[in-house]
């Protein structure tokens, strides 16, 4: 297939709606790599997508040379590696597992506000499902995508995940409690600092804005809420992606009549110094800790469980069967999903890849959370993964890395 792409440039596949494609978009505006924007209408499912990586996904980035990149962390991997600045990725040890532990946070636990917020709510439902017509079908009348959202080609599945999360009468009152309390805590954060690690964005900001952009801001019940809840962590989002052509420094003050720029404030963009973190993320730490923490935990032994009842080197299922977990005072079933420790892998392994005195270093800073030690060395010796086109497989036997 021949790549259309003007010279040197990217394509970006993907979606306004799309909870990744809001993870990888603002990354690349930031980076200043040069890309189109491609939506992915049927057309380009059919043609491209398909035909590309053998699944129906988005986003998907076409690099100048003509190959295909799909899964946002590895992009991303890939990206940093072409085009290293501004870098996004910390240099010290416990600022780098943190962005990590947070990407994992951002990209798997709070799929399950931005879902129920998304399908829950009748009230919405023709605002989401003229999304999803208009991203299909963008030169059919306005009424008619609105009445024809399955032509969007993952319709049916996104509208039917709320159960396979756990989403059901049971748990939403704990996944709203949580999210606001999520939204309280990030508000708090950003009212000391622009981004999550200091005065620039790390890898963990685009993947807080995955969620937090097409699904909580954009969609209409959650968008209210987090404007009148969280207006900083809603101003935080509309940065992210660009809304605002303005930054704080740009103040002007009134001079003989006439609005004159003061000068900008001498920050040099950064993250925080001496590996430090911001307090004001040990409550988000500590809820990934206790709420996420736990199910990854016991999906690494429903999985090992699966793998030795189905054999070894098999390609894998995006879920492997069901699992009890909690959330808050409520117990409830979801899927056991494996691409969530294909994550967690990468941060174990980064773990145990650090000196001695890095790891010591590491141990304090988690000594300040419950179950902080548990998640970050958790034992996937026996079911490690490898990723493939899209999706993972088991690791086949001498892959050590991913």
């Amino acid at each position: 297939m021949v790549n259309m792409a003007s010279p040197g440039r990217y394509q970006l596949l993907a979606c306004e709606l799309s909870y990744f494609s809001g993870k990888i978009r603002p990354y690349l505006r930031y980076k200043n790599i040069p890309f189109d924007s491609v939506t992915a209408t049927e057309e380009v499912y059919e043609k491209m997508i398909y035909p590309r990586v053998g699944w129906n996904v988005v986003p998907v980035v076409i690099t100048p040379d003509d190959k295909t990149l799909q899964d946002t962390t590895s992009m991303i991997e890939y990206l940093e590696r072409k085009h290293p600045e501004p870098s996004v990725l910390p240099q010290t040890p416990i600022q780098t597992l943190v962005s990590m532990l947070l990407e994992l946070y951002a990209d798997e636990w709070l799929l399950i506000p931005a879902m129920h917020y998304r399908w829950s709510f009748m009230e919405q439902r023709k605002f989401v499902d003229l999304q999803f017509g208009r991203a299909a079908a963008p030169t059919s009348p306005p009424l008619e995508q609105m009445d024809n959202p399955q032509r969007f080609i993952s319709y049916e599945n996104f509208k039917n995940s709320p159960q396979i999360l756990g989403i059901n009468e049971e748990t939403i009152p704990e996944i709203e409690r949580s999210y606001k309390g999520f939204l309280d805590d990030f508000q708090t954060h950003l009212s000391r600092y622009p981004y999550l690690l200091g005065d620039k964005p790390c890898v963990a900001d685009f993947a807080f804005c995955g969620p937090l952009y097409p699904h909580l801001y954009r969609d209409p019940v959650p968008g209210f809420l987090m404007r009148c809840r969280a207006p900083v962590v809603a101003c935080w989002v509309e940065t992210m992606i660009g809304v605002l052509r303005e930054s704080p420094a740009d103040v002007y003050t009134v001079v003989d009549g006439k609005a004159v720029k003061a000068p900008p404030p001498q920050v040099q963009p950064g993250f925080l110094p001496n590996d430090e973190i911001p307090e004001t993320l040990f409550p988000i730490l500590q809820r990934m800790f206790t709420e996420q923490g736990p199910v990854l935990l016991d999906a690494i032994q429903k999985f090992k469980e699966y793998i030795k009842e189905s054999g070894d080197d098999t390609d894998l299922m995006r879920v492997v069967g069901v699992h009890d977990f909690r959330l808050g005072n409520v117990t409830s079933v979801r899927g056991v999903f494996v691409y969530p420790l294909w994550m967690l892998q990468r941060i174990t392994d980064y773990y145990s890849g650090l000196s001695p005195g890095q790891q010591r270093a590491v141990d304090r800073f988690l000594d300040r959370f419950q179950g902080g030690h548990e998640l970050v060395k958790a034992d996937l010796s026996r079911c490690r993964v490898e990723r493939k086109s899209v999706g993972v497989r088991l690791a086949r036997p001498g892959n050590a890395k991913l």
